[in-house]
């Protein structure tokens, strides 16, 4: 069956015959798009100059051969030109983009609409073929839709404007810019009919200010100066309403280069635009959010927060890695994480463990010893989380670290603080026991010593000196036994605090002292006192101020006149300070951790049970303040006591 082009087009586009010749020229003249004629076994049976530029055959090359010369053989072989044509059949057009084969073998992305033409009897004759190349769209769209493959997916494809694609505004211009012919495109995207419209100024489709300014007449000038003329802007249908439109303008010439019209395709691009612009403020939405994200790793300083690609190389440092590892974001980028890991674990393959572990389990989380750039180890918590994209394949690991070598360090002195209450627990009973099972015994050598005393009759004077020394003895031991029951009694008893005059007692600690200070000489004598009152225990604080006098006065040196100092002083941060400062023998540096332990002394030669500065660290244990002393041997020691006192 002979099938003329020019007639199936035309008659299937509705033009009458007078302007096949127009329309056999607009087509032949349209360059960006390949459109052709199938039989209908889908045999090449036209070729315009468009097809020749975008496939790379001539007329003569491709004519009467299969259309599936186009395909690629995965498509060949799936059948799908055929697939096509009958998809085409059943809904009246087919479309569809896809690689594509040219001449020279290359490929390109192509939109593709087939639709079929039947005569007045309804048989099928021939399909109409239109085809783009899509190849520099199809670039653009993956570079800036590739985050996006979803909303790709629903972008509404570029089509070409040709009979039976209404989706395409396609007519002629005159040399004028007048209209000279219309297609069922136009008149559904314009609203014209082609009574309507045919012989008037193309110039109506613009806004008043373009049409101000000579901007339709511009566009015809550029597509004479250049051979075609594309732009984007807003057009006006018939109603008046506006819509975005893409336009492309191509001048024709006939064989003498005269210039006989022009060629307009406009497409409504309204959705794309609304689609554009959507995308726009979803991607800056994205950067924003991708912007707050970053900033908020960076910010953390308690954690290390990198990314591990699947090999486990480092792809990301924040600022918290830095603190805790020691690294330089280039110093560490690009190397694996095993850095950190010291020689017997990276020897075992432990990193690459937990990788696999992360992998299988969904995540890794251990505690164990890292190693800083400095070679210094820490004690870690690591939690590594695998990363997936939409596709399930793996992009990396999240490695999110956080440095606990205080928290160990206080558990193994919890540990320890627990042995040595244990053992202070078990001290105490002893104590406890040897201080009341020993009374007893004690009054019965006081006793007896007191037998022998009458027993040695006249034969006492003999024995005087070795009765004396008994005597010293016996009482050396009662007191260190009352001041071991004074321990024991720390723990079970609790006194109510009350407001203590600080100087007061220090004048009742006096006259108890009376015979060592007149034996001595010793001065006691209050200076600064920035507070005179404390609220505390009695009997405790007069414990503690007790025993720092009388052993000021117990440990003078022997060559000065003992002097005692007493002060108070409020800190900036409200903590109450007592100080105790003498002119004595003063301590060893070796001596100044020993001097608060049961049972120890600085001096051996000054008479003493070793038990009152003991004491004095446990009253202050026991209601959470503490003691510090400052000392220097043959000048002398100051004693500094802080109390936590209630804020009023």
């Amino acid at each position: 069956m002979d099938i003329n082009l020019t007639s199936v087009t035309a008659a299937a586009a509705g033009i009458n015959t007078r302007g096949q010749e127009q329309y056999r020229i607009l087509i032949d003249s349209i360059t960006d798009y390949a459109i052709f004629l199938l039989n209908a076994e889908g045999y090449i049976i036209t070729w315009n100059t468009g097809a020749k530029q975008i496939k790379g055959y001539d007329a003569d090359e491709i004519i009467g051969k299969h259309f599936s010369t186009f395909y690629t053989q995965k498509d060949i072989d799936d059948n799908y030109p055929l697939k096509e044509l009958k998809e085409a059949v059943a809904r009246g057009k087919y479309e569809d983009e896809g690689w594509r084969v040219k001449k020279d073998g290359s490929v390109f992305w192509a939109n593709v609409v087939i639709t079929p033409i039947f005569n007045e009897q309804k048989e099928l004759i021939a399909f109409s073929k239109i085809t783009r190349d899509l190849s520099e769209r199809k670039k653009a769209e993956d570079d800036l839709y590739r985050a996006f493959e979803e909303l790709k997916e629903s972008e509404e494809r570029f089509r070409l404007l040709i009979e039976g694609v209404t989706d395409y505004a396609i007519f002629m211009l005159d040399p004028a810019g007048n209209v000279a012919t219309w297609n069922n495109g136009a008149h559904r995207m314009n609203g014209y009919e082609a009574d309507e419209i045919i012989g008037k100024y193309f110039a109506r489709f613009y806004s008043q200010e373009l049409i101000a300014e000579g901007f339709p007449a511009y566009e015809l000038q550029q597509a004479k100066e250049h051979g075609r003329f594309e732009d984007n802007g807003w057009r006006y249908r018939k109603d008046g309403s506006a819509f975005w439109a893409n336009t492309v303008i191509t001048a024709i010439y006939n064989a003498q280069k005269e210039l006989i019209g022009f060629s307009k395709i406009t497409r409504d691009l309204t959705d794309k635009l609304k689609m554009e612009q959507q995308l726009f403020r979803m991607n800056e939405e994205l950067r924003e959010s991708e912007e707050k994200s970053r900033l908020l790793i960076d910010s953390v300083k308690d954690y290390a927060i990198l990314m591990l690609n699947p090999e486990g190389i480092v792809m990301s440092w924040n600022e918290g890695a830095e603190r805790i590892k020691g690294y330089k974001p280039k110093e560490i980028i690009g190397r694996h994480f095993s850095t950190f890991y010291n020689r017997e674990a990276i020897a075992k393959g432990f990193p690459q463990y937990e990788l696999r572990k992360a992998q299988e389990v969904g995540r890794f989380e251990d505690e164990g010893w890292r190693i800083r750039k400095d070679g210094t180890a820490f004690w870690a918590n690591v939690v590594i989380t695998p990363i997936y994209n939409s596709n399930k394949r793996l992009l990396g690991y999240s490695k999110v670290t956080r440095d606990l070598t205080e928290r160990r360090r206080n558990e193994e002195l919890m540990h320890k603080n627990s042995e040595l209450i244990k053992i202070n627990n078990e001290l105490d009973n002893f104590v406890y026991a040897a201080s009341h099972d020993l009374k007893a015994p004690i009054t019965n050598l006081e006793g007896l010593l007191q037998a022998l005393r009458e027993d040695l009759g006249e034969n006492l004077s003999q024995h005087e000196v070795l009765l004396e020394y008994m005597g010293s003895a016996i009482g050396t031991l009662k007191n260190v036994i009352a001041d071991l029951s004074d321990v024991t009694k720390l723990k079970h008893e609790q006194e109510s605090p009350e407001d203590v005059q600080i100087q007061d007692m220090l004048k009742d600690i006096e006259i108890s002292l009376k015979p060592y200070i007149e034996h001595t000489g010793a001065v006691v004598q209050c200076t600064t006192m920035e507070f005179t009152t404390l609220r505390y225990s009695r009997k405790n604080l007069r414990s503690i101020l007790f025993n720092l006098v009388s052993n000021a006065i117990k440990y003078a040196d022997p060559d000065r006149k003992p002097i005692v100092h007493i002060s108070t002083a409020i800190t900036p941060e409200g903590v109450y300070e007592l100080a105790v400062q003498d002119n004595g023998l003063g301590l060893a540096p070796s001596q100044i951790g020993k001097i608060f332990s049961l049972f120890k002394r600085a001096h051996d030669h000054v008479e003493g049970s070793g038990i009152g500065l003991y004491l004095v660290k446990r009253i202050l244990d026991n209601t959470g303040d503490n003691i510090s002393v400052e000392s220097e041997e043959g000048v002398g020691s100051r004693f500094l006591v802080s109390f936590r006192q209630p804020k009023h």
